[in-house]
């Protein structure tokens, strides 16, 4: 069986990674172990590595990391990223362009960004264990000015756009109420990427969509749910077109796992390593990875994991683990999604 491990918002600035795998402690170590295991390790890259280009102005935060990290990256046995998020183009195209390069000469393959829109929705194929595994990456989540185009550097993206209902008797009734939030996907864009997942489908034994997507809990209405109202009919989109698996990131907090016809999609694993100066109360120090087994059919293994204060992962175990997966299957019992516990581990019930 090939095992494929799937990690959400990564985010290194400093060599810490060496620092803390040489510091003994076991849950890191275990997790590296983990890792280190599996047959194909994917995470979502969220910085560019870069020493050059501008800040990109009116940016609620501008990401940039040196490209040196590129070796902690490798070091926690990632063997593939994705770059199609809202920070990929912080600073910039040249930073763009430095990430690309840096991503090459240290031979960790990527996708959802590049030199033009072809080239940002080019996929990654893979062989492992005799299976073809392709990989196509894009994001929701387009600043203006991000979207590659034709003879345009950017991410590869897919347009959302949202309205907001106000209801002005209740406004008089509660002051200060929120709307409701209706978001969509523009419908040319969506059939356009469902054709290009039935092309990759067509190609390889398992397709896996990974998409930036979704909306930080820190800045959700409670009364309205964890899912944007386009993220589910998108998910189930993608799969009808020929998607395996659709593994989500960028809100930083756990959000729940469904299935749909039988093929898992992961909303977000939360981060995995997204490192911080200080605590911020957007991220949350909880997540996991998510390890597919790729055989005759798909298998789900959901490995919890803790962060510390600066956002470093270890294997959760105990009373750690217990609340991990404990949230993972609240969240996720209104999708009916069966996920049986097992010890410190979880597993997807697929049939």
């Amino acid at each position: 069986m090939a095992i494929i491990s799937l990690l959400a918002d990564t985010r290194p600035v400093t060599r810490r990674t060496q620092e803390k795998l040489g510091s003994g402690e076991a849950a890191v170590a275990a997790m590296v172990s983990e890792l280190k295991g599996s047959d194909l390790v994917i995470a979502n890259l969220e910085t560019p590595l870069s020493r050059g280009g501008n800040p990109v102005p009116n940016k609620y935060r501008n990401l940039r990391s040196d490209p040196v990290v590129i070796e902690d990256v490798k070091a926690l046995g990632i063997q593939a990223v994705t770059l199609a998020n809202n920070h990929m183009l912080d600073f910039g195209p040249e930073a763009l362009s430095d990430t690309l390069a840096t991503c090459s000469a240290a031979g960790v393959p990527c996708c959802g960004a590049g030199l033009d829109l072809e080239a940002a929705f080019r996929p990654l194929t893979f062989e492992v264990k005799g299976k073809k595994i392709g990989l196509l990456n894009l994001a929701t989540t387009v600043p203006l000015g991000y979207d590659a185009g034709p003879g345009r550097p950017g991410l590869a993206p897919l347009r959302v756009d949202v309205s907001y209902d106000v209801d002005a008797s209740f406004q008089v009734e509660s002051p200060g109420a929120m709307p409701v939030v209706r978001t969509w996907v523009r419908p040319k864009e969506q059939e356009e990427l469902c054709e290009r997942i039935a092309r990759l489908k067509g190609e390889v034994d398992v397709a896996i969509v990974s998409l930036h997507w979704g909306v930080p809990d820190f800045w959700l209405c409670p009364a309205y749910g964890m899912l944007a109202q386009y993220q589910q009919p998108l998910a189930h989109a993608m799969i009808d077109a020929g998607a395996d698996v659709v593994y989500g990131h960028h809100s930083h907090t756990l959000h729940p796992i469904e299935l749909y016809s039988g093929k898992p999609i992961f909303y977000s694993p939360g981060n995995f390593f997204f490192e911080f100066d200080f605590p911020r109360p957007y991220m949350e120090r909880k997540g996991f990875i998510a390890k597919i087994g790729v055989d005759e059919g798909l298998s789900v293994e959901v490995v919890p994991l803790v962060h510390d204060e600066r956002g470093f992962p270890s294997l959760a175990s105990g009373a750690d683990a217990k609340e991990v997966l404990g949230k993972l299957v609240d969240i996720s019992a209104p999708l009916k999604t069966g996920i049986a516990i097992e010890g410190d581990r979880a597993y997807l019930r697929l049939k």
